[in-house]
Parts: C-alpha cells; structure tokens; sequence
C-alpha cells in the first residue's frame, strides 16, 4: 500500500512539475507518466544510494549539500532517459530540466518528510 501511495505522490509531483515549468513539456498518456514514475523509483532505489556511497568524502566536506546535487543528477538522467524512450517528456534546453529537478527534489524530500515510510 505504501508503494502505491509513494507512486501516487511521484506521479503528482512529476506532473505538477511539468505543467509548471516552460520548456518542460510531457505529451504522453497516464501510462508514460507510469512509466516515467517507475523510473525515478528504479534511479532512486538503485542508482541513488551507489552514488551517494561514492560522493561520501564530497558530502562530508560540503556537510551534507551535495546530496542535493546527487538527486538533481539523478532526476535529469531519469528526465533524459524518459526523453530517449519516447515517453512523451521534452525538454527545450538545461535550464528548465535542471529547474525541474531541482523542483521534483525538493517537492519529494517535502512529501517523504510529511508521508514517513
């Protein structure tokens, strides 16, 4: 049930993101944004936490900041790879992708603090 509740929150934050942001534009259906959710998910259970391991002496050094640019890094990869798999997610250029990841990060990092696993 958490899982389905969790997918529910990413597939909303993701929206919200791309309807808020120009240059940001998603055409698919509900089974692409699905699809686009299931891959933050995989980035986040899998890729996340290698990186975070490996950026350990950078995240103590910068105190802990890096790990924001570890997820935005994360998000953009899912958002280029959505887009190389014709998932209906286009981006008009760096600005509004890393915007929208920087958004999905924080709107996310909010949503796990209220909603605890």
């Amino acid at each position: 049930m958490k899982l389905l509740i969790r997918a529910a929150d990413n597939a909303a934050i993701i929206w919200f993101t791309f309807e808020s942001i120009d240059g940001l534009t998603f055409g698919g259906d509900w089974v692409a944004l699905l699809l686009v959710v299931v891959l933050l998910g995989f980035a986040n259970a899998f890729v996340r936490p290698i990186l975070k391991l490996l950026a350990l002496p950078v995240r103590i050094v910068t105190l802990g900041v890096a790990t924001l640019a570890i997820n935005v890094f994360v998000v953009v990869g899912v958002l280029w790879l959505a887009e190389q798999l014709d998932l209906g997610v286009a981006s008009d250029g760096w600005v509004p992708t890393l915007l929208g990841a920087l958004i999905i990060t924080v709107l996310s990092s909010i949503v796990s603090a209220i909603i605890k696993d």
